[in-house]
Formats: C-alpha cells, sequence, structure tokens
C-alpha cells in the first residue's frame, strides 16, 4: 500500500525538522538567527499539516487517527 502524499508531506517534515535539530545541537557557536527562522518555519509547517490531517482525515480518506502517532 503507498502512502498518502499528505503522510508523505508530514514524514518529509520531520525529517527535515530532525535534521535542522541536529545541525544546531552540533553547533559549537551561537545559533544563527537564520536558522532559527527555518526550524520555526519547518515547525508551522508541520503544525499545519497535521492539524489539517486530523480536521479532513474522515472526509478526504487520509487514515485514523493512529497513522498520526
Amino acid at each position: 500500500m503507498t502512502q498518502h502524499p499528505v503522510h508523505a508531506l508530514r514524514a518529509n517534515l520531520e525529517t527535515a525538522r530532525l535534521k535542522a535539530v541536529e545541525a544546531l545541537a552540533a553547533q559549537e557557536n551561537a545559533i544563527s538567527p537564520d536558522a532559527l527562522r527555518e526550524l520555526a518555519a519547518l515547525q508551522a509547517a508541520l503544525v499545519a499539516v497535521r492539524e489539517e490531517i486530523e480536521a479532513h482525515r474522515g472526509t478526504l480518506g487520509w487514515g485514523p487517527p493512529a497513522e498520526l502517532d
């Protein structure tokens, strides 16, 4: 069974967020404002996608809540 594109988007955003957090954690110097903005944008996008999945999962066939963690 192939993954619905909205779930693939969520997974990709989670992966990108994790990479951004790991990159920030690996830095020995001060965290740049640009890096924080990037992380904030990823988090905002991830929250928006999760909210849309929750709001429309039943009507659009995006799967049960168990698929959402």
